[in-house]
């Protein structure tokens, strides 16, 4: 079974219909990364972040990015990537014995990419899910086509890029969108004038659709 450090934080007042919000981040950092992103929409949660088991420059990533995009190795790698996570996820779950609540994803990057092959495979594990610049695989794409239907009410899915982002351009954000919307009811995308990043609008606007839906 796979492994991962993690960091389990819970709040004050807890029970168990306390949401788990689950974080994971981008390449060459850990899982204090996404903290304040955590801090922001999940303060009153369970936080659960995984770190990357793969050292790259002065921290992690989850996977390694030598491959094609739609090629045999790309789904290979990030696929077993996606099955290590959701493994991992369920083993700890029940370790900790909470398995019966529900659960909130947060994903930039590396994580967010994980995020989308977990909607797809998994499309009833979380209640609401926020895909920070990330991009959609090929294969997760064709999966998501072939299994799963339409106008699914779970879960909220969010989804922000940075308009001058260098790695994943705007255009890859919206079409993880469009491959969303066609599935899921409540899918909101929104771009920024950013790079490969997350602004405070980001959050502020995470807690605006959440309020609405």
């Amino acid at each position: 079974m796979m492994q991962y450090l993690y960091r389990l934080n819970y709040p004050q007042n807890w029970d168990k219909h306390t949401p788990i919000a689950i974080a994971l981040h981008g390449m060459g950092t850990n899982y204090n990364d996404l903290q304040p992103v955590l801090d922001q929409l999940a303060s009153d949660q369970i936080q659960l972040s995984l770190q990357g088991d793969q050292v790259f420059q002065d921290g992690y990533q989850f996977f390694d990015v030598n491959f094609e995009r739609g090629s045999k190795k790309e789904e290979t790698i990030i696929g077993t990537a996606i099955e290590n996570v959701y493994s991992f996820i369920q083993q700890l779950l029940t370790q900790k014995k909470l398995t019966a609540h529900p659960l909130h994803y947060l994903g930039f990057s590396q994580g967010a990419i994980i995020g989308s092959g977990l909607v797809v495979n998994y499309p009833k594990l979380f209640q609401q899910v926020e895909l920070f610049s990330g991009r959609l695989p090929l294969f997760v794409e064709q999966t998501a086509q072939a299994t799963l239907g339409t106008n699914l009410s779970s879960p909220q899915i969010f989804i922000s890029q940075g308009s001058i982002d260098p790695l994943f351009s705007p255009e890859i954000g919206r079409h993880v969108h469009e491959i969303m919307a066609a599935h899921f009811a409540n899918v909101h995308y929104h771009e920024y004038q950013v790079g490969h990043g997350i602004t405070p609008q980001t959050l502020t606007d995470v807690q605006k659709e959440n309020s609405v839906d």
